[in-house]
């Protein structure tokens, strides 16, 4: 079955760069499986959140009746009907500048190839697995016939949306002696160096590294299998993370309780969020050499 040639329903369908061979490295999104029918308020709930609007939505009802959007670094993806459970274990979309490309480059990393590539509405996609056993979704975006660079229609963003010194990454956890390793993979398949942050504090001391819109923690001690780990983290601006809490947790629809135990926050979606506080000083280049080497 070919993929169709324009979406049914182009007057929803908006894009701000539907054609990502424009960008630089990969970017990496978490996602969110939610039920269709509450769509339209997560992706208000996310933009109030993250301070910053929906940037695409795309309706493909012609590939498993999904409805995906994306705020941020956080994919939501929609469906009428239950999801599968590969989609479940799948834990990161990639928009990536070329598929051929990141699939050649996925060969030297021992990633293995479980869905190849095949041509979607947006573009093309493949499924892969990483080293370690983490999934994730490739996609590649090309602009349909006409298709132009287009954001939300009016008024279907918040007009008062303000910064929040809030960010969401994607989280990555691994055991300490698989932090450095975990890392450089990382490097290699989000083309993009690793920085640190000396002052980045969380539930737990761990070594800590952002790569592209991925955070890896480091564990002193063994992971318990037994155990569900967050999927994403929330990196909060100095000051608004521990004692005072920031505007957007008394102003976000629907917030779940905060868990002090575990430094973690429920989210909309039924996603666990863990809190990880950032100090003002910002983020610098660690030498390789020196990678983690340090603890909060």
């Amino acid at each position: 079955m070919s993929a169709p040639e324009r979406p049914a329903n182009p007057e929803r369908w908006f894009r701000t760069c539907p054609d990502s061979s424009v960008l630089t490295r990969p970017r990496l999104l978490a996602r969110s499986l939610i039920d269709v029918a509450d769509l339209d308020e997560q992706i208000h709930y996310y933009e109030r959140l993250l301070g910053t609007p929906a940037d695409l939505r795309m309706p493909i009802p012609d590939f498993g009746g999904l409805e995906l959007a994306a705020v941020g670094n956080l994919l939501l993806i929609a469906s009428a009907r239950g999801f599968t459970p590969i989609q479940r274990q799948t834990s990161y979309s990639l928009i990536v500048p070329s598929l051929v490309a990141q699939l050649a480059l996925l060969s030297d990393t021992g990633t293995s190839v479980l869905e190849p590539a095949e041509s979607i509405l947006p573009g093309a996609r493949a499924r892969v697995r990483y080293p370690g056993g983490t999934l994730a979704e490739l996609v590649e975006h090309r602009p349909w016939q006409g298709e132009r660079p287009r954001t939300a229609a009016p008024g279907t963003t918040p007009a008062d949306l303000l910064a929040t010194g809030v960010q969401l990454l994607a989280r990555h956890a691994v055991n300490d002696a698989e932090f450095l390793a975990t890392v450089r993979l990382y490097e290699t398949l989000l083309q993009v160096p690793a920085i640190t942050h000396p002052r980045l504090s969380g539930p737990v001391a761990a070594h800590t590294a952002i790569v592209g819109n991925l955070l890896v923690v480091g564990l002193s001690r063994p992971m318990p299998h037994d155990v569900p780990q967050p999927r994403v983290a929330l990196i909060v601006s100095e000051g608004g993370a521990t004692d005072a809490r920031p505007s957007w947790w008394e102003d976000a629809p629907a917030h779940g309780p905060r868990d002090t135990r575990t430094g973690t926050v429920a989210l909309a979606g039924d996603m666990t969020a863990e809190i990880w506080s950032e100090s003002c000083d910002g983020f610098h280049k660690t030498p390789r050499a020196t990678m983690g080497a340090g603890r909060d």
